[in-house]
């Protein structure tokens, strides 16, 4: 049992780190992106573009 949390608490640790990371590096960016869609399709994309993200982040932390 003593294993397990220690795998949770490094799994929880790479998450924030990978999240700090991220975060350092997209606020140095400025990314202006025009595209002609109705707001319906921006919702959609948005969602898309989360579960692709949620999905490869389990992927990989499953691999863990």
């Amino acid at each position: 049992m003593q294993h397990r949390y220690k795998d949770i608490l490094a799994v929880l640790l790479l998450l924030v780190i990978t999240v700090v990371v991220v975060w350092f590096i997209l606020s140095r960016l400025l990314i202006v992106v025009f595209i002609p869609v109705s707001f319906g399709g921006a919702v959609l994309f948005t969602i898309g573009i989360i579960v692709v993200v949620f999905l490869v982040l389990d992927h990989f932390l499953d691999l863990l």
